[in-house]
């Protein structure tokens, strides 16, 4: 998990429709960086109606990933140590 090719940039993600020539009026951005954020966007009826473009980033917990992926990744870890 602390491995360099986990780290994501911080880029300015909500800009990417801009770089598609998408302008300010054309697009709707979210950013969500809770659960109730994310949970009250999803109820939201405007959003729902899906009119546009809508670009929501989601911010996650570093280490959020499912737990099978967890596994495989400890199990890949040791055996490629024991190859070492």
């Amino acid at each position: 998990m602390e491995a360099e090719y986990n780290d994501i940039q911080k880029w300015k993600y909500t800009e990417i429709p801009e770089v598609f020539g998408a302008t300010e009026k054309e697009v709707k951005k979210f950013i969500i960086k809770t659960k109730a954020e994310l949970e009250k966007l999803l109820k939201d009826g405007q959003f729902n109606k899906g009119e546009g473009l809508q670009f929501v980033e989601l911010w996650m917990p570093k280490e959020d990933a499912p737990r099978a992926l967890k596994l495989t990744a400890e199990i890949s870890a040791k055996n490629n140590a024991e190859l070492e």
